[in-house]
């Protein structure tokens, strides 16, 4: 359900409750002492607040995580061979019905049970983490949001073996794992050739996860804000109806520095573990859709055991920014609220990971 009258009526008092808690938030991050229960506590809070003031944006976020349940549940359970259209309907059903946060959904769970409790709980507690940074970026006042971001992040990570690292990872890890699904003749994923609108709807997914970030950083109550969450959230239906390009799947994974270029620039750690997510979730996918997987637990738990190795494949944040350009703002779905209606790549982004990284440089920078 896009953005609507039913919004604008509950911001009232949402937006007065929460005056109160930016106080608590912002006092309990800044202060040494302060408890970490109680800025869980005060974050929990800033939470309820979101998804009282942005109820549309925070049920999609829950139907879209539920989605992705319902394709690792389809995946281990066709051992890699589905229904493309059968599998689509489940997931686009749990994004339109305005999934209910207190009602459990038994087909996702099994998915995320299929890749262990492990797996399981890093993908749950790191979306939780993610829809906080949303939650502080709406409801934190710009100058307080680093100490309030600093202690999310460090929250998620007292409990490293269950947490992504907070630092950014080559993403030579796509493609040099043992049943990666691109080639090496064109580095196009063999499960998007095989599942193009599966592949498509979770990487228009994680657009979406990061386009909100934009609009939510403009100032509360501007109506600019609601704009531009109507904006991102129209894209995101257009991309679904597989239409033409920017209108249509992303072509690339998209990452934080393309598509939340706001929150790189305000908190790197916090968009690391965002990023470092997602392009786990393209990892496992590729273990449970490939042909020559012997035991897909051990897999699983090898792919777990590198992401949340902090120092496994770690790249400095430039490389990490610049990587993420070369893959084409335009093919990762294009900017949240700018517009762009043709390719600005000069070079193919998958072949950079060829031969060290230096098989086809921008042009004028041989």
């Amino acid at each position: 359900m896009l953005l609507d009258e039913r919004l604008l009526e509950s911001c009232g008092d949402a937006i007065a409750a929460r005056s109160v808690l930016l106080c608590l938030l912002s006092l309990s991050a800044a202060l040494p002492h302060a408890s970490r229960a109680q800025q869980a506590a005060d974050a929990d809070r800033l939470i309820a607040s979101f998804s009282a003031e942005w109820p549309d944006l925070h049920a999609r976020l829950i139907g879209l995580e539920r989605a992705h349940g319902v394709f690792y549940a389809a995946l281990a359970r066709g051992k890699g061979k589905v229904s493309e259209p059968d599998v689509f309907r489940l997931m686009n059903d749990r994004m339109t019905q305005g999934a209910s946060s207190s009602r459990p959904d038994p087909e996702a769970d099994k998915g995320y049970a299929a890749l262990g409790a492990r797996a399981a709980e890093i993908i749950r507690r790191t979306h939780a983490f993610h829809r906080e940074v949303l939650a502080i970026v709406a409801g934190v006042d710009a100058s307080n949001r680093a100490p309030a971001l600093d202690a999310a992040v460090d929250r998620y990570l007292s409990r490293r073996d269950v947490a992504l690292p907070d630092v950014p990872k080559d993403m030579t890890i796509l493609y040099d794992h043992p049943y990666t699904s691109f080639t090496d003749v064109d580095f196009t994923p063999r499960r998007k050739q095989t599942y193009p609108a599966l592949t498509g709807f979770v990487w228009a997914s994680h657009w979406f996860q990061l386009a909100v970030e934009e609009p939510l950083e403009l100032p509360a109550g501007a109506p600019e804000r609601l704009e531009g969450m109507k904006v991102v959230t129209d894209r995101f239906q257009r991309k679904l109806s597989s239409g033409k390009p920017p209108d249509a799947f992303p072509t690339e994974l998209p990452l934080a520095p393309c598509i939340s270029p706001g929150l790189v620039s305000a908190h790197v750690r916090a968009a690391a573990i965002i990023d470092n997510l997602n392009m786990m979730h393209d990892v496992l996918a590729d273990v449970l859709t490939h042909p020559k997987v012997g035991d897909v637990r051990a897999a699983i738990d090898q792919a777990i055991a590198q992401f949340t190795d902090p120092r496994y494949r770690i790249v400095e944040v430039d490389d990490w920014i610049t990587m993420a350009l070369r893959h084409s703002i335009f093919e990762q779905g294009g900017p949240a609220l700018g517009t762009m209606t043709a390719n600005e790549r000069n070079n193919s982004g998958h072949f950079q990971h060829s031969r060290g990284g230096k098989a086809m440089p921008p042009r004028g920078m041989q």
